[in-house]
């Protein structure tokens, strides 16, 4: 039995077994093209990031309804994150100075933007690395095809655990399925936890190495009120926590 304390985002208690859902990121080589095929590559760019603001707004209104402004409002930051030109600019510059593909260009800035971020000694930046993350995920997937991460196929209640969870990936979930959330990364006012509590779901973020050598099907207790998670508890271990959660309920 293994105990990891973090901080809990969203109260609740629950005893289930694990998803690991890996970060996500994908691997996009370093590809040139000819000179004549830049604008082409500046072009799939503006198109890819016109379809992403769509889906953005898409997802902002359907979160609107179902969550709460607050939480809808997480999608609207997204929409001018993708529309800044200090996002933009690097991308565009980057194609037209090394002749890289639009997904290259795109990777590498907006990674090394949450590299930055991820730096920075202020939480109001590192609390946002996901969503730049996130539209990392959201911008190559329009350029080079959608990435499944597996959480729609649950076919059992599951826990998720994962090094870092985006809002996306969190608003999508199976509301059916995910009964709980556990991040190494993460804090109480990233936008992740955000939608965690708007799930109603219990969330545990900030716990380090969590992730490293879990496997799906291991057995877990999250605690969100405490900010703890309880790896293959023994029995004694879960008649009590089940106990706390009777009595919260």
């Amino acid at each position: 039995m293994q105990q990891f304390y973090g901080i809990g985002v969203s109260p609740g208690i629950v005893v289930g077994r694990v998803f690991v859902l890996d970060d996500g990121r994908r691997r996009i080589p370093r590809r040139t093209v000819a000179p004549d095929q830049v604008d082409g590559q500046v072009r799939r760019l503006h198109e890819a990031v016109e379809a992403s603001v769509r889906d953005l707004e898409a997802v902002r209104d359907g979160v609107e309804h179902e969550m709460g402004a607050d939480a809808a409002k997480i999608f609207g930051f997204h929409i001018g994150m993708l529309r800044d030109k200090n996002m933009l600019g690097p991308m565009e510059a980057m194609i037209r100075s090394e002749h890289v593909t639009a997904e290259h260009a795109a990777d590498l800035v907006l990674h090394g933007w949450a590299e930055r971020f991820r730096q920075m000694p202020d939480s109001a930046f590192t609390t946002k690395v996901n969503d730049i993350t996130d539209l990392a995920h959201r911008l190559i997937d329009q350029l080079v095809g959608e990435h499944t991460s597996g959480l729609g196929h649950l076919t059992e209640d599951a826990i998720v655990v994962s090094r870092e969870l985006t809002p996306s990936q969190t608003v999508a979930f199976d509301r059916d399925r995910v009964i709980a959330m556990a991040t190494d990364m993460g804090g109480r006012t990233s936008h992740t936890s955000i939608v965690a509590r708007a799930l109603g779901i219990p969330a545990v973020v900030g716990l380090e190495q969590l992730s490293e050598g879990l496997t799906d099907g291991t057995v877990v207790i999250v605690d969100g009120g405490r900010g703890a998670v309880i790896v293959d508890p023994d029995r004694a271990t879960i008649e009590e926590y089940l106990g706390y959660q009777e009595r919260r309920q």
